[in-house]
């Protein structure tokens, strides 16, 4: 086994889950995370970590055909249904709100609001909120 790099990425440690645009921004870097937590970066496993535990959700399950069980994430998590839906399938996985509004059949709103209430919800998952010592 070769050497642990530990790497630490000062731009993320500056973010904040209290603010819900930095929020997003990281569930749409999922990716991106995934691989520098692979090259041994460890805020962005910590983040990852995070992440996975109050959305439930697994990219990998989504990679391997198993929407089922890629769909009942929500129940690892602290979202509804409808709320892991809307981010899962738009933040992370990239599809738009449009076509994901299509295939559920609601109203493109429907999804927008299920992500801001699905943020909100996160962020208290998160205890974004409370003080720190």
């Amino acid at each position: 086994m070769g050497n642990v790099r530990e790497i630490i990425n000062y731009s993320l440690l500056r973010v904040s889950y209290k603010d819900k645009k930095q929020l997003k921004r990281l569930l749409r870097m999922w990716g991106t995370l995934d691989g520098l937590g692979d090259k041994g970066d460890a805020v962005a496993i910590c983040i990852l970590i995070d992440l996975k535990r109050v959305t439930g959700i697994d990219p990998d399950k989504y990679k391997r055909s198993n929407r089922k069980l890629f769909n009942e994430g929500y129940k690892d998590g602290v979202l509804s249904f409808t709320q892991y839906m809307a981010i899962a399938y738009t933040l992370v996985l990239g599809y738009s709100q449009e076509d994901l509004a299509y295939v559920m059949g609601v109203d493109q709103s429907v999804i927008s609001r299920n992500i801001n209430s699905g943020l909100k919800q996160m962020q208290i998952g998160l205890r974004a909120f409370e003080e720190e010592d």
